[in-house]
């Protein structure tokens, strides 16, 4: 994934970022139950976060990712679908991570990414289609 991040950027920047600094804030010492009344990572500024990553933002971006490491690797057919599989399984991975967080930063908030592993693994599946 450091071969896309380092060329291609992150398609959910602002979401990455929110929970960078909520994990920081945990290393730091803070208590998970007590991340959500610091206030950068507060209920409310999750929320915004979360709302502006629902299912048609997260596919274009995707698309977005998929069109550049094409162009990338245009020459290796296998090579790309293995860098498609590998981004799949990675977004997966932080989507459970993320889902874990809020989970255990933010007990009974209610709040939850926009999109599910299911609605992911669409995208995925609906772009390497297209292309």
């Amino acid at each position: 994934m450091t071969y896309v991040t380092r060329y291609f950027g992150r398609p959910l920047e602002k979401l990455n970022l929110f929970f960078e600094g909520v994990e920081a804030k945990v290393s730091q010492g803070i208590k998970e139950s007590e991340v959500g009344y610091q206030v950068a990572f507060n209920k409310q500024e999750l929320r915004k976060v979360t709302k502006e990553y629902h299912g048609r933002e997260v596919k274009k971006g995707l698309d977005h990712l998929y069109k550049k490491v094409e162009k990338h690797l245009s020459e290796e057919e296998n090579l790309l679908q293995m860098v498609w599989r590998a981004i799949q399984e990675k977004f997966i991975q932080q989507y459970k991570y993320i889902e874990d967080l809020i989970q255990r930063c933010y007990p009974g908030s209610m709040i939850s990414l926009e999109f599910s592993i299911e609605d992911l693994l669409q995208y995925f599946s609906e772009i390497a289609r297209s292309h």
